[in-house]
């Protein structure tokens, strides 16, 4: 297909004294008709390059397989009350159920409005009479929030328009409930709404707080108390103040704390305030406040690695990762262990957010293997039950071969490498590498339908443990955040080319993929080392880090990547930049971007400039295409049909450029 002209002239930008092109900066404008007619270009493009893949069918149908299954999530329990979501096979979206007596009784199906409409539950009263859902269309971070009465199936009038969610729970009367949501465009202060059910109530504003550029208010409740969290910019730095007060008129607000600087994340319980706060050590732990803000007693100290997540109901329970290697520990609320849950090697597990009564804990549990298994503890007595695992049919081999590797980077430090494949190999043979490097989040085991039907075709799968993660504590995210982001990349390029040292994998057969953060550690490595790599798979990423800070809410990422009003930020976040580093005599690796109008996080305009960018060059001869949807956003939430068709599209990305047959797979 012909390269198109622009329409407007490229911009330069003159940034702390450096020239910044940006040729492609109309492309940042949806709302331009020749924005509109790029993007049915690319459709275009997308169009007659997959009808040319000769398997795209049978790949359907096996992705179909692995993702037309059952799947439960969001357990929640309430009593005799089991709250979940669960889609059945053939369903495009979950449904929100209730178990009673071992019977599940249907309390909201979302179908009648539409295959793009998904649900969640949100929140739910102590007593289990009230739920509240969300409701999204499409993949953006907005929602609906609805009330369904439990014993009777029926959705109230009374609902919170679309915006953002920062705080919801039911009064104690359940006469209504306490909110902080925001629509999109909201002006005036930040307020905290009592909203009845009684609709010829007007709301009434229980606490305001002012309005600035980089202002957030959250609510945070418990039975007998509502706190405001209101975070702001002060000096360059993120800072909370906290507020609370009982849930009964007259409201009289007492400040427990001022200007505290982030991690503070306060948690009301019982009457209790709870708080995350950075230790000494550069960790952080639990601890309890009282109402000067003072601390009482740590709760959980940061003495057994990093700190993951922690979930507070009859008692804490906080997941630490620690060489790779996920623990468990259960405390009381006087700081008593109680418990120490050492899970199995080679799982992810995730801890899901209370919204019951907080009387057992729910959490899951993946692997290469084995898809999401959810889980509930109950700590007394201590046991662990199975409350649903997805079920799929592999064609792969049930025991994968999996091993531990390092490549040793230029600054000397290991960096460690997971191999996956379906069976041995002395040859090199295709391979797809990702990795994650930032936001501290480590580089886990996870169930991915992409990996397991590549792994069928006999590729291997790489994992980099690169630096900007935590797996190997803190000091692994640090030492690759803010203007140290190359080292991440550079961890990055420096597996790819221990995979061919060893000869796992062979020049032109090697493939990387990778979403969000890790769409911009697969772009930067594709711009900085070109040469490595023959595809890449690129979905939901930032790419202009010039801009980023200048789309939708992504200002909130400058301490993870810095600021470009800073002239030192700036020159590292121009270094590595993905979009602001295309070469014009460079053949770069075919390239699928995947992004979508309702993306907030990381807007769509990157993926569109990137495009662009990359294929009106004379030097480009392999692939470069857009699969774009107006109704994809961050979220997974599209229906099961969309989502069969996108992933089908990568696999078949993937082969087709790689050169794999689809007929491999099925002699195996």
């Amino acid at each position: 297909m012909p390269r198109m002209s622009a329409p407007y002239p490229a911009v330069e930008d003159i940034i702390h004294g450096v020239t910044v092109k940006d040729p492609y900066r109309w492309l940042e404008d949806r709302s331009l008709p020749e924005t509109e007619e790029w993007l049915q270009n690319q459709k275009r493009r997308c169009d007659e390059y997959f009808a040319g893949c000769p398997d795209i069918d049978r790949i359907r149908e096996r992705v179909r397989e692995y993702l037309d299954v059952e799947v439960m999530d969001q357990p929640a329990r309430i009593g005799e009350k089991l709250f979940f979501r669960r889609r059945a096979r053939g369903q495009e979206q979950g449904c929100i159920y209730v178990r009673e007596n071992g019977i599940d009784r249907l309390l909201v199906d979302p179908s009648p409005e539409g295959i793009f409409v998904s649900i969640g539950i949100h929140r739910i009263s102590c007593d289990g009479r009230f739920l509240a859902y969300e409701r999204k269309e499409g993949g953006e971070d907005t929602k609906e929030i609805h009330v369904v009465n439990v014993e009777t199936s029926q959705r109230l009038s009374t609902y919170l328009e679309r915006g953002f969610a920062r705080g919801f729970v039911f009064t104690t009367d359940n006469r209504g409930f306490y909110c902080c949501h925001e629509t999109p465009n909201a002006t005036g202060d930040h307020e905290i709404r009592l909203r009845l059910f009684d609709e010829s109530v007007e709301d009434q504003v229980v606490f305001r707080a002012a309005r600035s550029h980089g202002t957030r208010l959250v609510l945070t409740a418990d039975e007998l108390n509502i706190g405001a969290i209101w975070y702001r910019n002060d000096q360059d730095c993120l800072r909370a103040d906290f507020w609370m007060t009982h849930q009964c008129e007259p409201y009289e607000w007492i400040r427990v704390a001022a200007r505290r600087e982030l991690p503070f994340g306060p948690i009301l319980k019982n009457g209790r305030i709870f708080a995350l706060i950075q230790a000494s050590n550069s960790g952080e732990r639990l601890v309890e406040l009282d109402q000067a803000g003072n601390v009482i007693k740590t709760i959980i100290p940061n003495e057994f690695g990093t700190l993951r997540n922690f979930v507070v109901g009859d008692c804490v329970y906080a997941l630490f990762y620690s060489e790779r290697h996920f623990i468990l520990r259960i405390w009381t609320f006087e700081s008593v262990k109680l418990a120490c849950l050492s899970l199995p090697h080679g799982v992810t597990v995730q801890l899901l957010p209370n919204y019951g009564d907080g009387k057992s804990l729910f959490f899951t549990t993946e692997s290469f293997i084995d898809p999401v298994t959810v889980h509930e503890y109950v700590p007394s007595p201590s046991q662990t039950l199975s409350l649903h695992q997805v079920i799929v049919e592999m064609k792969s081999p049930s025991s994968l071969h999996i091993r531990e590797e390092a490549a040793t980077a230029n600054d000397g430090i290991s960096v460690p490498v997971t191999l996956v494949s379906s069976r041995p190999s002395t040859t090199a043979s295709p391979t797809i590498m990702t990795g994650y490097g930032g936001f501290g989040i480590p580089a886990s085991p996870q169930f991915s339908v992409l990996v397991s039907i590549l792994l069928e075709l006999g590729v291997t799968f790489a994992l980099a443990h690169v630096r900007g993660g935590s797996d190997f504590g803190r000091a692994w995210f640090s030492t690759a955040r803010g203007r140290k982001r190359q080292r991440s990349i550079d961890d990055f390029t420096t597996v790819a080319e221990w995979l061919f040292q060893e000869e796992i994998a062979s020049r032109g057969n090697l493939a990387i993929f990778g979403g969000s953060n890790a769409g911009l550690l697969v772009a930067a490595a594709m711009a900085n080392r070109p040469e490595l790599f023959r595809v890449v798979l690129c979905i939901a990423p930032l790419l202009d880090m010039v801009r980023y800070a200048l789309f939708d809410d992504a200002w909130k990422w400058r301490a993870e990547y810095g600021s470009n009003l800073d002239s030192g930020d700036f020159r590292a976040l121009y270094a590595y930049s993905p979009y602001h580093h295309v070469q014009a005599d460079t053949n770069y690796p075919a390239v699928l971007f995947i992004s979508g109008d309702r993306d907030s996080r990381c807007n769509p305009a990157h993926t569109r400039k990137m495009t662009a960018i990359l294929q009106n060059r004379v030097a480009q001869d392999r692939a470069v295409l857009l699969d774009y949807r107006g109704e994809r956003g961050h979220s997974p939430v599209l229906p099961l049909t969309i989502r069969i068709d996108s992933l089908a599209r990568r696999i078949a990305f993937v082969c087709r450029e790689l050169n794999i047959s689809w007929s491999r797979g099925e002699k195996q």
